[in-house]
This record gives C-alpha cells, structure tokens and sequence, in this order.
C-alpha cells in the first residue's frame, strides 16, 4: 500500500496547473476583462476578478474565470440586475453569452475553451451589504493576502478530494462544499490531510470551524450540522449551504483515506450498480414530469422542497420511505424517485390508543375511530386498540390522486404545481425498463461508494 505522502504527491501533479497552463488562462482572463472594463461609467464604478482564478486556487483543466463588476451602491435592486445583464451581454456579445441565474443573473460565455462568468455585485464597505455577491470581492482579498502557495496547493488537494466524492459545491443540487469553504479549512488545519483528521473526528460539540474565536452568541443561532463562519462576516454561517449528507460523506470519506490512502478518492468514479439491486426495482416510485424552463437553482429548491413533501405525504399514509431523491436535466425534465419498505400495504391497520386509566382520553380515541373500527379491544397493556380499514393500500395509487385532487394540500411548491398538473407519468421499478433521467435518479438512489462504505 502506497504511503499517504506519495498519493499526495501524485494528486498534486494532477491537480496544479502548469507554468503554460497558468499563462493561457492569465490571458483569456487579461483580455476578457479589458472587454469588460469598457463599460466603467458612474454607475460601474470598478472591475475586478474573483474565485478559484484570482485566488491561485484552481484546478488544472477545471477553472472558471469570475469577473465582477462593482456597481455603485445608489443603484436600485431593478437597475442593478438590469446593469448586470447589459454589461455582461454586451462585453461578451462575441462570445454567444447567455444568462444564467442566482440570487441575481449574471453573464456566461465560453472563451476559448474556458467558462467565464461577469457576475455584478454592489461597491459596499466591509459589512454593508446589499446583494448576495457582495462580499466575494472580500472573500478575494483575504484568501490572497493569508494563503501561501503552499496552501494553495493544499487547496487543490482538498478540492480534487471534495470533487471525487461528489461533495464540492455550493449549489443547491450539490449541497455540498464551495471552494472558498476548502480555503478556509485549509487556513484553519493547514493542509489537506490535517483537514481529513480533523473532518474524521468531528462531533455534535467540536462542529465549529473558524479562523478566529467565533461570537458565542452567533454560534449559539447556527443550526447546520458544520459551522464554518466567513472571517469577513462573523454574523454568516458558510455551513448552511451544506448538507447533512454532505457533511457525514466527508467524514466517512475521510477516515477511509487516512484508514487505507488511495488514490481512488481523487478521481471521479462514476457510479455503478453494486449488489442485488434488481430486487428493490419493485419499491421504486419514480413520478415523472416536464416543467417550464427556469434557473437550475430555482428548480432545483422547487424539487428539493417538494420531494420532502410528497415523502412527508407518503410516511403520513403508513408508506414508509427509506430513501428518496430528485434529479432533472436542467433543461425541461424532471423525475422524482422513493424507494418504500413496500408499494402496498395491508387491507387492514391497528391503532393502539391510551391506557384505560385514562378515562377522557380512552373515550375520545373510541368515540374518534368508532365508524372506520372492525374491532375494538383491551390489549395484554390494559390499551385500547382497534383494527381499521385503510384507505389507500397502493402507494401509485395515493399518489396519483396526491398530484390531482389533493395536489393544494400536499406541500409541493407552487411554482411545481401547474408543471406537475399539466402532465405527470407515475410508474413503479418493475412497470416498464427504466431509461434515461429515471435511470439516472435510480441509480444514485440504490448503490454504495465502496470506497467510503
């Protein structure tokens, strides 16, 4: 077995660009922001880089280059955006940009073989605000001045580990690690692998990560399973973007590492089907349906949300669901998968009511479950219980009157609702072959990372 100071070395020279490599995109950036840097005005008071690019962060043949422009804090929150897509568009009109969404939109275009963003943020003071960009430009400056190119290169590390395990990104699909969190971490441990160890024996009382002493009172109101808080913004919680699942993926992706070093756990493994799966294919519920196009972080919250409330919708019903997940295509489809303990239920349930000692209590359970009641009895625990007949024994079937008739009362997000009821598919693992975005949730859904499990 190969030391963890080899496998490092070997990881680092696959992940740090070289002097050419660092020459090309110096240059495509150059350029692009002298395009940019046309469009300075009283209104677009600056240009500046940011991200991975201006960091010194970035990962060979897998970097973006973030260009922002800094529009004076007088400008409206209409204007604002307005600027943003006029700068960014015309600047990049050579280019073939087009819009892509987050809190704001801002401007994409593909430059020589590299994505390069114009991102508008507000020209704030420290702490001032306005938009959710703002504080990037901070974020810049002070990854710079306290990172050395040692750490920079922990960074890339901790980045092609994150990217391998599927946990890198701030996104709402990803949930998992944006590359300022990698920095931070690599500013708080050091390097790559103290970050594993620290990650490998983290618990409900040492979840807290920051470069400086951390407001106990700020703390206090952190709810996420990982605090990490922003050194330019002590009030932030960076951990909030992060997933449960994220977090316990890179814990346990960490004490494998360091248990047994591969360099498997810097390398994109695409996911395979492992073990008896066929056999679960009948406890997949797979509802599929198209949407109107929108931004992929709108869509994706909108399908995050709802699969929470179908599957709360489900559990509610006595349809127990183990594990449940949304994927879409970002472009029109969209598919939600559930996997059940079972599709159907008994004919017939027991509810098991109060000890007859509690006198209102037992009146009220029998008087409630009287006319849907077969048979009421007193159990070995002095309890009443009752046998009942269920309403809905098929999970395709709850659902399918879920998504029509209840549709207002399930939870579903409203921007869903009027996709969903236009035209919606729901079939089971073992109606028909899976194909396409289906089989892609199902697979995600039912196998291991046996490098983590």
């Amino acid at each position: 077995m190969k030391s963890i100071s080899n496998i490092i070395s070997q990881a680092l020279k696959q992940s740090q660009p070289s002097a050419e490599d660092v020459e090309k995109l110096t240059e495509i950036a150059i350029e692009t922001k002298s395009l940019v840097s046309r469009y300075i005005s009283p209104k677009v008071v600056d240009v500046v880089f940011g991200g991975s690019f201006a960091k010194g962060t970035w990962i060979k043949d897998e970097v973006d280059i973030d260009i922002f422009i800094k529009i004076d804090n007088s400008v409206n929150d209409r204007e604002f955006g307005q600027l943003g897509e006029q700068v960014g568009l015309q600047s990049l009109k050579g280019y073939n940009p087009y819009l892509r969404y987050s809190d704001h939109p801002y401007v994409e275009a593909v430059i020589n073989g590299i994505r390069v963003n114009v991102v508008p943020c507000y020209d704030v003071l420290k702490g001032k605000w306005k938009s959710a960009a703002d504080r990037s430009p901070f974020h810049t400056e002070y990854i710079k001045n306290n990172l050395d190119d040692e750490q920079r290169n922990q960074v890339r590390l901790l980045k092609k580990f994150l990217k391998s395990v599927g946990i890198y990104g701030a996104d709402i699909a990803t949930g998992g690690f944006s590359g300022y969190v990698a920095e931070i971490m690599i500013l708080k441990y050091g390097t790559f692998e103290s970050v594993l160890h620290a990650m490998s024996n983290i618990g409900v009382e040492n979840n807290v990560i920051s470069i400086d002493k951390p407001d106990e009172h700020s703390v206090k109101d952190f709810e996420s399973q990982l605090i990490i808080i922003d050194p330019i913004d002590h009030k932030r919680n960076l951990g909030t973007a992060i997933s449960a699942e994220s977090v316990g993926k890179l814990v346990l992706a960490a004490r494998s590492f360091l248990a047994k070093p591969s360099f498997d756990f810097f390398i994109k493994k695409e996911k395979k089907f492992s073990g008896n799966y066929e056999g679960l294919y009948p406890n997949l519920i797979i509802i599929e349906f198209s949407y109107k196009r929108r931004s992929p972080d709108v869509i994706w919250g909108q399908l995050k949300r709802s699969l929470n409330a179908i599957s709360k919708q489900l559990e509610l019903a006595n349809f127990k669901v183990i594990r449940s997940i949304c994927v879409t295509d970002q472009q029109e489809t969209a598919v939600l998968v559930f996997l059940l303990d079972s599709v159907t239920l008994s004919a017939y349930t027991e509810k098991i009511g109060p000890k007859i000692f509690m006198r209102k209590e037992t009146a009220n359970f029998i008087l409630k479950n009287q006319k849907k009641s077969l048979i009421t009895w007193v159990d070995s625990e002095m309890r009443v219980s009752t046998l009942i007949q269920r309403e809905t024994t098929n999970a395709k079937h709850f659902l399918k009157l879920l998504l029509t008739k209840k549709i207002e009362s399930t939870g579903i997000t409203k921007g869903l609702k009027g996709d969903i009821q236009r035209l919606f598919r729901i079939y089971s693992g073992d109606d028909q072959k899976i194909n396409g975005l289906a089989k892609e949730a199902i697979r995600d859904l039912i196998t291991s990372d046996q490098r983590i499990l």
